[in-house]
C-alpha cells in the first residue's frame, strides 16, 4: 500500500491551505458562528471541493477519500464554520445508483447534506434505532427522532438511517419536511441539529448498509482532528519560541521540550492511524479501521489542545485566545458518536479479539 501523497495530492493540500488561511481567519472562524454561507460559497464553487469523490457520471471529480481527507485535515486546522464534513460523508454513504439526482446536487454546491444516525437515549447503535420507514406508494414516510445531526440546521438534505421491515438503510429527507431545532453545543464553530419527523417524505437512497455510513463518519472525524490537533501544536510551539521568561524563550526549557515532544508523538500516532483509514475505505479492514482511527485521533486532539491551553499559560485560559476553541472541537470530536470504553469494545468484537 502506498502511504505517500502524489504531486497532486500535495497541490490540492497547498491550494486548500492557502485558500482557508486566507479566507477562514479566526475573527471570521468567530463572527460565523457555526456557519458562514460565503465562504462555503466559494469552497463548492471556486474550488469544489464537495465534488472531490462524487464519481464523474453525477458531476464529480471521481476522487478518492485521500483527496477528500486532505481537505478534511485543513478544515480540522482552521477549524472550518462550513458544513464540508457532513456534506462529504453523507455523499459517501449513498448508492450512486439511488441517489444520482442527491450526488448532482452535492457535486455543485448547491445541495447541503448531512448523516443523521444518533438517536435520543440509544446513541448511535444501529440495533437500537427506533425510527422506522414505511412504504408509501413510489416512497416511503420516516417517523422518528434523530439527534446530533451535525450542521443539521443549515442542511437541506439529510441521510437518515432508518429500519423498514426489520432491514436498516439510508433515506433522503428534506430537512424542511421535518421539524429542525438547532442547538449550540460546547464547540461555538459547528452547530447541531434534532430532527424529527412525523410520517416524512423520504427516498431509499442506501442499502449497503448503516454500518458503512458510521465508519465514514468515524474517519472523517479522526482525520479532522488531526488537522486540529497539528495546528494546536504548531501555535503552542510557536508561542514557546517567542514568549520569553527568564531572559529566554520558553522552548528553551527542558521539562517543556519533553512536553512538546511527548504531544509530537501522540500526532504522529493519529496521523498513521487516521490516514490507514482512509486508505482501506473500500476494503473489509475498514471495518475495525475507522473506529481506531476514530478513538486515537480524538484521543490525540483532546491531549494536545488541553495541554495547549496549560502550554500557554494565563493567556490560554483567556476567551480572545484561539486555544479554548481548539479545545472544544476536539472534545466534541471525542465525545460525539461513541466514548472509549464503547469503541474499544466494538474494535474488540470486530476484530475478533
Amino acid at each position: 500500500m502506498e502511504f505517500g501523497f502524489t504531486a497532486e495530492q500535495a497541490e490540492l493540500r497547498d491550494t486548500v491551505r492557502s485558500f482557508l488561511s486566507r479566507h477562514a481567519t479566526s475573527a471570521r472562524v468567530r463572527a460565523a458562528e457555526g456557519f458562514d454561507a460565503g465562504l462555503w460559497q466559494r469552497l463548492t464553487g471556486e474550488l469544489g471541493v464537495a465534488a472531490l469523490a462524487i464519481s464523474e457520471e453525477y458531476g464529480g471529480f471521481g476522487a478518492s477519500e485521500v483527496e477528500v481527507g486532505l481537505v478534511l485535515e485543513e478544515a480540522g486546522r482552521v477549524l472550518l464554520p462550513a458544513p464540508y464534513l457532513a456534506t462529504v460523508t453523507a455523499a459517501a454513504a449513498v448508492d450512486g445508483e439511488l441517489a444520482a439526482d442527491l450526488l448532482a446536487r452535492i457535486a455543485d454546491g448547491s445541495t447541503i447534506a448531512t448523516l443523521a444516525l444518533a438517536e435520543p437515549g440509544v446513541g448511535w447503535t444501529p440495533e437500537s434505532w427506533t425510527c422506522t420507514a414505511r412504504r408509501s406508494g413510489d416512497g416511503y414516510l420516516l417517523d422518528g427522532v434523530k439527534e446530533h445531526v451535525l450542521d443539521g440546521q443549515v442542511a437541506d438534505v439529510a441521510v437518515v438511517a432508518a429500519v423498514c421491515d426489520a432491514e436498516p438503510g439510508l433515506y433522503a429527507v428534506r430537512t424542511g419536511d421535518a421539524r429542525r431545532t438547532g442547538y449550540a453545543t460546547l464547540d461555538p464553530t459547528r452547530r447541531q441539529a434534532r430532527l424529527e419527523f412525523t410520517a416524512t417524505p423520504a427516498t431509499l437512497v442506501g442499502r449497503r448498509g448503516v454500518a458503512h455510513a458510521l465508519d465514514l463518519l468515524w474517519a472523517a472525524l479522526a482525520v479532522e482532528s488531526v488537522g486540529v490537533a497539528r495546528a494546536s501544536l504548531e501555535l503552542t510551539i510557536d508561542y514557546l519560541k517567542t514568549r520569553e521568561q527568564f531572559g529566554v524563550p520558553l522552548a528553551h526549557f527542558q521539562a517543556l521540550r519533553h512536553r512538546i515532544a511527548d504531544l509530537a508523538v501522540a500526532v504522529e500516532a493519529a496521523t498513521s492511524s487516521a490516514w490507514y483509514a482512509l486508505r482501506v475505505a473500500g476494503t473489509a479492514e475498514f471495518a475495525v479501521a475507522a473506529p481506531v482511527a476514530k478513538l486515537v485521533a480524538t484521543r490525540a486532539a483532546y491531549a494536545v489542545t488541553a495541554e495547549s491551553i496549560q502550554l500557554h499559560g494565563g493567556i490560554g485560559f483567556t476567551w480572545e485566545h484561539d486555544a479554548h476553541l481548539y479545545l472544544k472541537r476536539a472534545t466534541a470530536n471525542q465525545l460525539l458518536l461513541g466514548d472509549e470504553v464503547t469503541l474499544r469494545r466494538l474494535i474488540a468484537t470486530r476484530a475478533g479479539l
